[in-house]
């Protein structure tokens, strides 16, 4: 049975506040243990038997233990502020450039591309750790700040189906919420872990020469060693926390692998790889002792305390969920080389991208209940299926090498949305590069004017793909060159004094994902959990959708209802008012505070707005694109809606 986004998501959501109360916990227990350090130091210096109750000593140890822990998190927190790329580089990454000749790193950026197009998330960056051993993680605060790393051994040894099915497992971490909870646990580690440094640190100081007390620099010497141990301790509790917390969370991204392909040897195949090893799955980065938890397998040599403190459950455990008959014995392990039909994927099941009937994919071809259909609909919110991933890498195959090529640099996938931005009528497209030509640089432009007539000859299906695949590249500019870029987005897009529904959508995609690296804003927690209360800013959406889609009055006035009627139920009162009514500032408005309820209230928004798009039985691709920027607002990653018709702008 398929994954529950949104169940999933309340779920990372209860496992942080699970990770709030393990913090407390700890804390408490250190300031305990620092009070009976510092207890028996002044029954030490004292020489005589003192008081076990010393206010003035717990006054001392709480606010000292609360500064150091507490402290050291919320530095390690604001250290991976950039989300994915921080943690990416922390243990040692290199990013892979889209241009790449090496075949290995090649069918790696295939196959996380076609998984992402699958998914209906942007092609997140990918870096490659220099680490003999089979592993790989999924780090970020939200699919628009995620990266994807695998290890060298991972493309040395596995093949493309194992490494799909590692990646599948990534992409679930990615779809499931668990890499904001991940990063919050790197955070909460390094603070308890502070202690032991502190220690050191008086250690080393009492320890040097001093023009005072032998007794004096004694204590504080015994008083380093102590807090030093209690570090331990308080390390051996964060190891304890990191493996409570990610072990159910690991089974749960093998199972979704699974579910994502339809291949237990991919996955099953990867982690015998493991077992075979000499170097298994371990990372050599000192870095690793925080972030054991973020890997695909444990990332130390040993588990320690018979699996107490392991971050993930027994290899044997794992493979035999896929492999019931597995005996135990390892394969022996040697490189893969990288053929061409290897390489690219190809598959005799391949299906044509946006094939036959207007449809959602992988929903019955029969007329059904709009709202049970929207439902079913939702259910594919952060889901991947074969199909999907069939889909993307024929659409994947069926770009243009011009333009697949020019998403993979920087400099070109400039040009790229410049070129999408280009209005199709000759008069304002003239007026478009008379602007751009003005105010970018001239190589930007020269390059737009190449990449005009390969993108205008896209279908428009494939417009919001090429988007997806030139992220990666468009977020290796440079701070000066992100705020010409976004400047000169907005020139094109307000030329003809409005802005179409692609433009925004368009500016939803990169506002959401170019912002999260280049002008980073606080994480915000959901406010709203009650669907009464979000009622007209849902009505707000619903009105602009139901008159996209719908020429009729009565039929967008039928549209509207219906949505409704998904988001609050029948007896609501809420009439779709007139389409001059209907704005872009405040449909973007209400989405922002819709973004901020609760994943319930979420579903709810989703299944709400797939029933106002399928109340006349069919998806357009305006619809697509409008109902794709509504999702990506929400957090909620919607696969790719697969229409049979392909309509202007």
């Amino acid at each position: 049975m398929a994954t529950n986004f949104f169940q999933q998501q309340d779920s990372a959501r209860r496992k942080t506040f699970q990770l709030v109360v393990y913090f407390v916990l700890a804390i408490l227990i250190l300031i305990a243990l620092v009070y009976g350090l510092l207890l028996a130091l002044s029954m030490h210096n004292a020489g005589e038997p003192v008081s076990w109750w010393q206010p003035e000593l717990l006054l001392f140890a709480a606010p000292g233990v609360g500064l150091v822990v507490g402290g050291a998190s919320a530095f390690k927190v604001a250290q991976l502020a950039s989300g994915g790329q921080a943690v990416a580089l922390m243990m040692g990454g290199k990013e892979i450039p889209g241009t790449t000749t090496d075949a290995r790193q090649k069918r790696l950026l295939n196959v996380v591309e076609e998984m992402a197009l699958a998914a209906g998330v942007p092609v997140p960056p990918i870096y490659v750790l220099e680490e003999p051993g089979i592993n790989a993680f999924a780090a970020g605060y939200a699919p628009g700040d995620a990266v994807v790393a695998v290890s060298q051994g991972c493309l040395n040894y596995l093949t493309r189906d194992e490494l799909q099915g590692v990646v599948a497992h990534e992409f679930s971490h990615i779809l499931n919420g668990d890499m904001r909870l991940n990063i919050r646990l790197i955070g909460l580690i390094f603070g308890i872990m502070a202690l032991s440094i502190m220690g050191r640190i008086l250690m080393f100081t009492s320890g040097g020469r001093s023009s005072g007390g032998n007794n004096s620099r004694g204590g504080l010497m015994l008083l380093g060693l102590g807090v030093f141990v209690l570090g331990l301790v308080g390390a051996f509790f964060g190891r304890l926390i990191m493996a409570a917390v990610s072990r159910q969370r690991e089974y749960l991204a093998d199972a979704s692998a699974v579910q994502f392909t339809r291949n237990p040897d991919g996955i099953g195949g990867a982690l015998k790889k493991i077992g075979g090893l000499a170097e298994g799955s371990r990372i050599d980065n000192p870095q690793a002792a925080e972030a054991g938890h973020m890997f695909f397998a444990n990332a130390f040599a040993g588990e320690g305390l018979a699996g107490l403190l392991a971050t993930h459950p027994p290899l044997v455990k794992r493979i035999r969920r896929f492999d019931p008959q597995f005996n135990g014995q390892f394969p022996e392990v040697r490189p893969v080389s990288v053929d061409q039909e290897e390489l690219e994927g190809r598959r005799p099941d391949r299906v044509p991208p946006f094939a036959g009937m207007p449809r959602l994919p992988g929903l019955p071809q029969v007329p059904l209940p709009v709202l049970g259909f929207a439902d079913e609909a939702a259910s594919r919110i952060g889901h991947v299926d074969p199909e999907a991933i069939s889909c993307a890498q024929a659409l994947h195959d069926d770009m243009p090498d011009v333009l697949r090529v020019g998403a993979q640099e920087p400099f070109s996938a400039r040009a790229l949305v410049y070129a999408l931005l280009l209005d199709p009528r000759a008069d304002l497209r003239d007026l478009q590069l008379t602007r751009l030509k003005a105010g970018a640089e001239p190589q930007d432009f020269a390059e737009t004017l190449r990449l005009v007539a390969p993108v205008q000859a896209l279908p428009d299906t494939h417009r919001l793909p090429l988007l997806d695949l030139a992220l990666p590249a468009l977020r290796q500019m440079s701070p000066r060159q992100h705020r010409a870029f976004r400047a000169q987005v907005e020139v094109l897009m307000i030329a003809d004094q409005r802005l179409s529904l692609f433009e925004y959508t368009l500016r939803c995609v990169l506002h959401r994902h170019l912002d999260a690296q280049f002008l980073p804003q606080r994480q915000t927690r959901p406010m709203h959990s009650s669907p009464q209360k979000l009622a007209q800013p849902a009505a707000t959406v619903l009105a602009l959708l139901a008159w996209e889609g719908h020429a009729e009055p009565d039929q967008a006035a039928q549209a509207f209802d219906t949505g409704m009627r998904g988001y609050i139920g029948a007896d609501h009162t809420h009439r779709l008012p007139p389409r001059e009514k209907c704005f872009l500032p405040e449909f973007d408005a209400a989405l922002q505070m819709l973004n901020q309820s609760v994943p319930a209230i979420k579903r709810r928004i989703v299944v709400a707005c797939t029933a106002c798009i399928l109340s006349n039985q069919q998806v357009t691709v305006r619809e697509a694109e409008l109902l794709r920027a509504i999702c990506d607002t929400l957090d909620c990653p919607l696969p790719p809606l697969v229409v049979g018709e392909v309509e202007g702008r």
